[in-house]
């Protein structure tokens, strides 16, 4: 078919049909109007309330289905920031509108509250803030979530600790960024059904939660004199993350344990200053994981680690680098996970050797062992030295081995991969009782 000349003006879709288009893209657009009430309303609850509120102006259909959604999550860093009056007064009319709507919307229970205040924050209208979380409070929320960031004043304990005293339903409670706060007046936290908890600063506190389960500490100086969990022998998962230790001479990381009768996994990352209790000594008759980041400053390194009296354990992660000497006394076969920090810039027999010695160290039954090394150097022999030594005859049986995926990229570099025999001859030289073997997500045997 010839192609029209320059200067004629092709022939125009007749009307019906521009009509039939325009239908079909405004239906293909309009997909999330054919959607059940039940998976819109599921959808909008992980949007700002303010961008849900907004859909009321969609139809008829969408005007009061914003009522329904059991989450409220407020931002200043929205549209309604930062100006201060805005935001306020655009939560208390919100508030408003959903507690109304309460008496004509069957589906309308609150589950869930946010607050996030990088610029509005006033000490001054403190009991703005106080006013909201009883609304939360009142309204049984299970998840309450406060990001607070005051620029000069400092949040009052007394307004948190006031709606977080005897809360009837709140199951999870994320306290973040809350910088500041008085450490002279503790903030007090009372709740029989409160069962995760996350702490991201630094903060006086005593709680008691007869039903908590999981507790997070990161970026805080995990003082346990200015922590109190009286009556919290529930918990069964326990998180430290960047956490600075600053726990009295006289106390140890074993009586921190003790006080959590029920722990089942134990997450230790980075906690500077815990070289100071020298030699980390754990037990738990129903510990089942424990996992183990060693510090990157070379000052705060933990050296020695024992577990003992832990009849359940099954998994056992360590990161960090290979001056770390580890037992493990349990009755179970583990699953381990073993990820070697090490410069591997100037390979030689010492450092071999000190994998060697790292990994005869790991006095304990393994059913599966997942070594991680940041290079595969470290995993080839250097000549000689098997005329000269005798086999460790390590009695694993399975063993994974993780190469670095450089840049990110899925696959190991070609020199790697060449050498995958010298690797199998040195890992069946450290373990010769190996049934399976893979390298970087190859099966070997």
């Amino acid at each position: 078919m010839a192609e029209p000349e320059r200067g004629v003006t092709k022939k125009s879709d007749p009307p019906e049909k521009k009509r039939v288009k325009m239908t079909s893209i405004t239906e293909a657009k309009d997909r999330i109007s054919k959607l059940p009430d039940t998976v819109i309303v599921h959808i909008l609850s992980f949007r700002l309330t303010e961008d849900v509120v907004r859909t009321c102006l969609l139809s008829k259909r969408w005007k009061f289905m914003w009522y329904s959604v059991p989450k409220l999550f407020f931002s200043d860093s929205s549209d309604t920031g930062p100006d201060s009056q805005k935001f306020y007064n655009y939560i208390d009319n919100c508030l408003e509108h959903r507690k109304k709507g309460m008496y004509f919307i069957v589906d309308s229970a609150i589950a869930s509250f946010k607050l996030q205040m990088y610029y509005c924050y006033r000490r001054s209208k403190a009991r703005r803030l106080d006013k909201w979380l009883d609304f939360a409070v009142e309204n049984k929320v299970k998840e309450l979530s406060l990001r607070l960031w005051p620029e000069k004043d400092n949040v009052k304990n007394d307004v948190l600790s006031k709606s977080l005293l005897d809360c009837p339903s709140l199951e999870k409670l994320l306290l973040t960024s809350c910088h500041d706060l008085s450490i002279d007046n503790p903030l007090q936290l009372r709740s029989s059904s409160l069962k995760f908890m996350q702490i991201l600063f630094s903060i006086s506190l005593q709680v008691e939660a007869v039903n908590l389960e999981s507790l997070l500490l990161r970026d805080n100086p995990v003082c346990f004199e200015k922590i109190k969990f009286s009556a919290c022998k529930a918990i069964r998962n326990l998180k430290l993350e960047f956490c600075r230790w600053s726990m009295p001479d006289h106390s140890s990381f074993a009586d921190l344990i003790s006080n959590f009768p029920l722990l089942e996994n134990l997450t230790l990352e980075n906690c500077y200053g815990m070289s100071r209790l020298g030699h980390l000594k754990i037990s738990g008759q129903h510990l089942k994981c424990f996992n183990f980041k060693n510090s990157f400053d070379e000052d705060n390194v933990i050296k020695a680690i024992t577990i003992k009296s832990a009849p359940k354990l099954a998994s056992f992660h360590y990161d960090g680098n290979m001056d770390c000497s580890i037992s493990v006394e349990s009755s179970n076969l583990l699953n381990g996970k073993f990820v070697l920090r090490k410069d591997y810039s100037k390979h030689d027999t010492d450092l071999f050797i000190q994998m060697v010695n790292f990994l005869m160290n790991l006095n304990c039954s393994w059913n599966m062992v997942t070594l991680h090394v940041w290079s595969g150097q470290i995993l080839i022999m250097p000549e000689g030295l098997k005329r000269i030594c005798r086999s460790p005859s390590l009695d694993w049986k399975h063993l994974r081995v993780v190469l670095p995926d450089w840049k990110h990229l899925r696959f190991i570099s070609d020199w790697e991969s060449e050498r995958e025999s010298d690797f199998k001859d040195t890992l069946m030289w450290i373990a010769p009782s190996l049934q399976t073997l893979s390298i970087h997500g190859k099966q070997i045997f």
